[in-house]
């Protein structure tokens, strides 16, 4: 088969099995417990997308020296873990998880961080495949030898913020969105000072996926915020932004950016300023 088409950040269940099998297509099994490490991967071996190939959130695609958990590699680092996974520049990437916990917009964010913009997130996720009689496997995918090629890193700065451009943005205006779900943003009582309220599962439609682009330009434009704004997101550790920036991505805003330490981070400096919920613009 030929080389899959470029679908953008999102792709269909029904779209991603007509590409099954295409060449310089991999598909990246991508599901995580929050409490439970090896969910994904037990999930990974009662039954997977045929030919995907399962990596895991922490020790796969997280940097184990970084003192905040689950943080984005340096740029080279991630580029070896993915060619190890048959990843190189012409490769298209489809990832998924289980529409829950958002691990596959992770994906998608870092490979656009690194200069990959050939990657899509499977709307819906495992779910979704399953709904659209997807064929299931449980057999462990091989992954190719030798890789496909070299995937060459062209790393975007301004995709990935660190806690000093947060502050910066801060001193500047910059619109700041808090991500967290609710649970998390209640438990904390907290967030950054002016941050708005954006929680990822809101742009999540009634039946599951990504809300439409039309419907995440409305829910932006009632916050005050159009595709031309540069915009900066957080949650609790970069994994809830990640899928909000996909969804802004999808609706044509450009200029978004992921706080990779998010919350875990800042809260654990108390020199840097923070306000409590209720009333504001955070609230």
């Amino acid at each position: 088969m030929t080389a899959p088409r470029q679908v953008g950040p999102l792709i269909s269940a029904t779209e991603l099995a007509a590409e099954l099998g295409a060449e310089g297509l991999v598909v990246l099994d991508v599901r995580w417990g929050l409490d439970d490490r090896d969910a994904g991967r037990r999930a990974y071996a009662a039954g997977h997308v045929p030919g995907a190939l399962y990596a895991h959130l922490e020790d796969d695609l997280s940097d184990p020296d970084d003192e905040v958990a689950g943080q984005m590699p340096a740029p080279e680092r991630l580029a070896r873990t993915l060619e190890r996974l048959g990843i190189g520049d012409g490769t298209f990437v489809v990832a998924y998880d289980d529409d829950v916990i958002y691990t596959a917009a992770r994906v998608v964010w870092m490979l656009a961080a690194i200069g990959h913009d050939r990657a899509a997130l499977l709307d819906g996720g495992w779910l979704a495949w399953l709904a659209a009689g997807g064929p299931v496997d449980s057999a462990p995918a091989i992954v190719p030898d030798p890789p496909r090629g070299k995937l060459t890193v062209a790393p975007r700065p301004r995709l990935r913020r660190e806690r000093a451009d947060v502050e910066q943005a801060l001193a500047a205006g910059l619109p700041l969105l808090d991500c967290r779900m609710d649970e998390t943003w209640e438990a904390a009582g907290e967030h950054i000072p002016g941050a708005r309220r954006l929680p990822a599962p809101s742009l999540t439609a009634p039946g599951g996926g990504l809300e439409t682009p039309a419907r995440t330009r409305e829910r932006l434009a009632e916050l005050g915020l159009g595709p031309e704004d540069e915009i900066v997101l957080y949650c609790g550790g970069g994994i809830s932004a990640a899928r909000a920036w996909v969804a802004l991505r999808a609706a044509g805003y450009d200029d978004a950016a992921v706080y990779d330490g998010s919350w875990s981070e800042w809260s654990a400096h108390p020199e840097l300023p923070r306000e409590p919920h209720g009333g504001g613009a955070g609230s």
